[in-house]
């Protein structure tokens, strides 16, 4: 089977392919951890691919797939881990949050009871409840989703991003750009893994710049740029320099405020921020999902699948920093150094993040 990618569309009368996925305002679903190495071991089934052998992937997601963040990010991560293996054919099913319950746990049904996919990566939260209802109904399709599911089925593997260090990322790019000492975080419906991600952030800025202050606001939701921009404008006006946001759709509003005062300087949540806002973004937080993808191709072609998490860590990779941006270089001269030697400091396991308390 040739390496390639489809795209399928969905269609509003298509209620089969709809479902929500990550941005949804209604989650409350998180797992926090350190990082863990690569379980080789799992439910035994009698039909894996042997080594070497073409694997179907599908992919189901709710938004766009060039939405410049949280899709995007697992689209070309995919997308480049299947490139590199040579042998596995992707299909990416997206814009698919437009339905309730209902057509969620259709479009998993759709996918599963087909039974021409080796792997349904279900890339979002409110994706793991519709999973969770499958996983046991199809016990030989093997499913990937990004928090754990109840019961934890043995054919239902997850991996999970560690959210503090994400944060602490983040809180170490903005403690970079602050001169007033003064430093803003805008995040979305305040879900439980924004929290991880904030005491994250606050710890780095702690120790990065340790007399700063840090203005946290929700906004309620990812997907409004309007919203964001005035959240933004509202901070700048009371004195912070230096803004990260954890929103989706919506940074592009953070964006456009820092975009109208100079003197604010302004990080990004993906390997695409600079992208949206190439003179504004200065350095980014970047989620590397492309590790992820030898580890399930692996445990396809030798049976040996597993429900143990694998996580996206500071230590692996998984969670990173970008260079400077050319406008990040030439606004703050010293950035790229300071990102070098953070950079280092992580290689030589010199940075441990405080995961933060659950519940």
């Amino acid at each position: 089977m040739s390496n390639r990618r489809t795209v399928v569309l969905a269609l509003a009368a298509s209620a089969a392919l709809v479902l929500a996925a990550c941005g949804s305002d209604d989650d409350t679903s998180t797992q926090s951890s350190e990082p863990a190495p690569a379980a080789t071991s799992g439910a035994e089934t009698t039909d894996a691919p042997a080594e070497g052998d073409a694997l179907s992937v599908v992919l189901l997601i709710g938004g766009p797939s060039d939405d410049g963040g949280f899709y995007q990010s697992m689209v070309d991560g995919l997308q480049a881990g299947a490139d590199a293996d040579g042998a596995m054919e992707v299909t990416v099913r997206e814009q698919l949050a437009s339905g309730g319950d209902a057509s969620l746990e259709a479009a998993v049904r759709e996918a599963a009871e087909g039974g021409e996919f080796d792997l349904i990566v279900a890339h979002g939260f409110d994706l793991v409840p519709a999973v969770g209802k499958f996983a046991a109904e199809f016990p030989d399709q093997k499913f990937m989703a990004s928090l754990p599911v109840e019961g934890n089925p043995d054919n239902v593997g997850v991996y999970l991003s560690v959210f503090e260090e994400i944060g602490f990322n983040a809180g170490f790019l903005a403690a970079q750009g602050t001169s007033t000492g003064k430093i803003g975080f805008i995040g979305g419906p305040g879900l439980p893994f924004e929290l991880q991600a904030e005491a994250g952030f606050k710890e780095a800025v702690s120790i990065y710049a340790p007399d700063a202050e840090v203005s946290v606001v929700y906004t309620g939701t990812f997907e409004d740029p309007q919203l964001a921009q005035e959240t933004a404008t509202q901070m700048i006006a009371d004195g912070v320099d230096s803004i990260w946001n954890q929103q989706a759709a919506g940074q592009s509003g953070v964006y456009t405020a820092c975009d109208g005062a100079e003197a604010i300087n302004c990080f990004g949540n993906s390997p695409y921020s600079e992208t949206v806002s190439p003179d504004v973004v200065l350095a980014s937080t970047v989620s590397a999902y492309d590790i992820l993808i030898p580890l399930w191709a692996e445990r396809l072609r030798t049976d040996t699948w597993t429900s143990a998490p694998d996580f996206l860590s500071q230590a692996n990779g998984g969670t990173a920093v970008t260079d400077a941006s050319a406008a990040g270089a030439a606004k703050l001269t010293d950035l790229q150094a300071a990102i070098d030697e953070y950079r280092s400091a992580i290689g030589a396991g010199e940075i441990s993040v405080t995961p933060a308390p659950q519940g």
